[in-house]
């Protein structure tokens, strides 16, 4: 169950970035109300770099809070 959610996390994140390039609003209207929005949106936070080692302490965040 804990990778799921993470590999949704990122597979969002990698929409965001590569499917919706120039056309961020609609990924925000598409995914606004998605249980991970939040969380992938506090991702934006960190570059790809950082990405690995922050999203799973953001999905171990949003878990705490559910």
């Amino acid at each position: 169950m804990e990778d799921k959610i993470l590999k949704e996390a990122y597979k969002l994140r990698f929409e965001y970035y590569n499917l919706y390039e120039m056309k961020q609003n609609r990924w925000h209207d598409k995914y606004k109300n998605h249980k991970l929005y939040e969380t992938v949106k506090q991702s934006f936070e960190y570059d790809y770099k950082q990405i690995g080692q922050m999203m799973p302490k953001l999905i171990e965040e949003y878990r705490l809070s559910q």
